[in-house]
């Protein structure tokens, strides 16, 4: 049994002085633990953040290569600056929660600070999986709509080789490729944010409860 069920407890068969005490005291329990819930929000955006810039960065010279070769040099500078302002947006959203969270001294306020914390990460994870998605069809939609920058791209010089058939096989890699890394974000979000939303969700029905007490 955790400190905030024994606080429970107590708080039920207490005279209404000391009731209105344990109340305070469950409120700020339960605050303190959404407070920290949210700051590890942020602080995953953080470091997501630096992961896929970092990588961004590490790209070897033959992938910025290919992009030229394709003409797909414009759409991945611009399309990279537009993700990562949209990431910034949402860093910053996530720090804004967690400041107004930490200083909320009111149970309905908490109550909608959480819903709207609750509402900020499921956008969040919605843009960067469709993100992902569109992404991977849009750099596809490049690669195979023009065959002959394509050979050049990947320097395909066998003759015997049938381009069409390569073509195909790519596809179908690819498709397997976007899918499964589709997946693999999918998972990661459902760990790293899905346990702390729980946490969160926990926190809000305690809250829902108190707020019927008060």
């Amino acid at each position: 049994m955790d400190a905030l069920e024994k606080y429970k407890q107590s708080w039920s068969h207490q005279s209404e002085e000391k009731n209105k005490f344990s109340t305070e005291q469950i409120y700020n329990f339960t605050h303190k633990k959404s407070s920290s819930v949210v700051k590890w929000i942020f602080i995953i955006g953080i470091l997501e953040f630096v992961f896929w810039g970092g990588i961004t960065f590490m790209l070897p010279d033959s992938v910025y290569k290919m992009y030229e070769v394709l003409e797909m040099t414009t759409f991945f500078y611009v399309s990279s600056v537009i993700h990562y302002l949209v990431l910034l947006t949402f860093i910053y959203l996530f720090y804004k929660n967690y400041k107004q969270i930490s200083v909320l001294e009111n149970t309905k306020k908490l109550i909608k600070s959480i819903l709207k914390v609750r509402k900020t990460v499921k956008y969040y994870v919605i843009y960067n999986l469709l993100g992902f998605i569109f992404g991977g069809i849009t750099i596809n939609f490049f690669m195979f709509s023009d065959t002959d920058k394509l050979q050049k791209a990947i320097n395909i010089q066998n003759s015997h080789l049938n381009i069409d058939k390569v073509v195909i096989y790519m596809m179908i890699g690819q498709l397997i490729v976007i899918s499964v890394f589709t997946l693999l974000l999918w998972l990661f979000y459902k760990l790293a944010y899905g346990i702390l939303l729980k946490k969160l969700n926990k926190n809000y029905a305690e809250l829902i409860k108190l707020d019927g007490h008060i």
